[in-house]
C-alpha cells in the first residue's frame, strides 16, 4: 500500500507527463523557440547586412555572393520561412483566444491544427516553387 504522500507524488508525476503530451504545451514551447530564433535572425541579419553595406558596394556584393546559392543558406532560408509561418499562424491563434474566439481547449486544438495545416501547405508549396525554378 502507498502512503498518502506517495499517492500525491504519483498523481503529480502522472499529471506532469500528461501535461507534456498536451498539444498546447508543445505549441507554447515551439512559439517561444521560434520567437527567440526569429529575434536572433533579425539581429544577425541586420548586423551582417549593415556592416557589409557600410564597408562598400564590393563588400556587400561579396557577402551576397557567398549567401545566395549556398546550399547551407538555402536550407536555413527554408527553415526561416517555416519558423515565420509557425510563429505567425500560432500568434494569430493566440490573438483569437485573447479576443474570446474559440476559448475551449477543444476549439483551441482544432484551430491550432487547422492553422498548422495551412502553414505546412504554404511551406511545402513555397519549397516546391523555390526548387522548381
Amino acid at each position: 500500500n502507498m502512503t498518502h504522500s506517495e499517492t500525491l507524488l504519483s498523481s503529480r508525476l502522472s499529471h506532469k507527463s500528461q501535461m507534456w503530451d498536451a498539444t498546447g504545451m508543445w505549441a507554447w514551447i515551439l512559439h517561444r523557440i521560434t520567437g527567440l530564433g526569429l529575434v536572433f535572425y533579425i539581429l544577425l541579419h541586420t548586423i551582417l547586412m549593415g556592416v557589409s553595406l557600410l564597408s562598400g558596394k564590393e563588400s556587400f556584393d561579396a557577402t551576397l555572393a557567398v549567401l545566395m546559392g549556398n546550399p547551407v543558406f538555402e536550407l536555413l532560408d527554408t527553415l526561416l520561412l517555416g519558423a515565420v509561418l509557425y510563429h505567425g499562424f500560432n500568434g494569430i491563434r493566440i490573438l483569437l483566444f485573447d479576443m474570446g474566439i474559440g476559448i475551449s481547449i477543444k476549439s483551441q486544438k482544432r484551430i491550432f491544427w487547422i492553422f498548422m495545416g495551412v502553414a505546412a501547405i504554404l511551406w511545402f508549396w513555397s519549397i516546391a516553387i523555390k526548387f522548381s525554378g
